[in-house]
């Protein structure tokens, strides 16, 4: 959930009541200049909740005390192992090549796979400390939808599924990412992010060539 001006003014809201019933409690005397300076300080946690929200969180100064999450903005190159058995041949489909680009802040994550066939989309996550302890892990659910003319033919469908991805290498910047997943077809499959580049690609092709340039 992103903070939003509302939500800062209220709790700023109710941090200067208390403390203003705290005050007189005390018997400090307290009057109406004292609450002047009131939109400066919504003001200023605003711009400084925006910069945690873009910038703050991946800086390595408050990484793992301050900030418990990757950065794994870029797009990653990835291969896809599935039990998947086409259709048309009773055969499992070969090793899929594709890539994911993946665009993030403090309090949001869009991760798109694309693959010459299909495109999916997390529409559910969760990033928490992986269980063994090094790492992290990101729990999603997503949903996949085929190119039209695949659609068409029967080649495939659209469905849904869900992902665990285990994060390895430095604990900010990981190195490489591995995933298991399972869908509503019955199927399951296993993922392999091998490398990956700075700028996000929102297709297949832009992704292939990106790759090929770096």
């Amino acid at each position: 959930m992103k903070l939003e001006r509302l939500h800062i003014t209220a709790f700023v809201g109710i941090a200067a009541i208390i403390w203003a019933v705290v005050l007189m409690c005390q018997g400090t005397p307290i009057n109406w200049d004292h609450a002047r300076p009131f939109s400066v300080v919504v003001s200023s946690l605003v711009g400084l909740g925006l910069l945690f929200e873009l910038i703050f969180w991946r800086l390595p100064v408050f990484h793992g005390w301050f900030f418990k999450r990757p950065d794994l903005r870029g797009t990653w190159r990835v291969e896809i192992q599935s039990s998947y058995m086409h259709p048309e041949t009773n055969e499992r489909v070969p090793l899929i090549v594709c890539y994911m680009g993946v665009k993030q802040t403090l309090s949001t994550l869009n991760m798109h796979l694309m693959t010459p066939e299909s495109e999916s989309w997390l529409i559910a996550d969760h990033v928490r400390i992986s269980p063994k302890g090094n790492g992290f892990q990101i729990i999603g659910v997503y949903t996949n939808e085929p190119n039209v003319h695949l659609r068409d033919e029967r080649i495939s469908e659209m469905h849904q599924g869900a992902i665990i991805i285990e994060t390895h290498g430095p604990s900010l910047r990981p190195k490489t990412l591995t995933a298991k997943y399972w869908t509503d077809r019955k199927t399951t499959g296993t993922m392999e992010f091998t490398e990956r580049i700075n700028d996000v690609s929102t297709r297949f092709v832009d992704a292939e060539k990106a790759f090929r340039i770096a």
